[in-house]
């Protein structure tokens, strides 16, 4: 199986950008249950359309981004 092949079956989680990793770490301290829900979903979804609207919007308040899309690393 080549790279990009592999990059198809990633979660959301695998693919997220390292800086926003530790951004919904330091989250997890003032809202934990908003966070579990964040990860949760990054762990089970392999695609960012699949996730629900309100833990997209939850993601993009924690990191500080306004476009969902962001928060991940391009497919090669």
């Amino acid at each position: 199986m080549n790279k990009k092949n592999n990059d198809m079956h990633l979660t959301l989680f695998q693919r997220l950008k390292p800086e926003f990793k530790q951004k919904l770490e330091d989250y997890k301290l003032n809202y934990p249950y908003t966070h579990e829900s964040i990860i949760t979903s990054f762990n089970t979804e392999l695609f960012f359309v699949n996730v629900r609207y309100g833990i997209a919007d939850d993601a993009c308040e924690a990191c500080g981004v306004k476009y969902f899309g962001d928060l991940f690393e391009q497919s090669k």
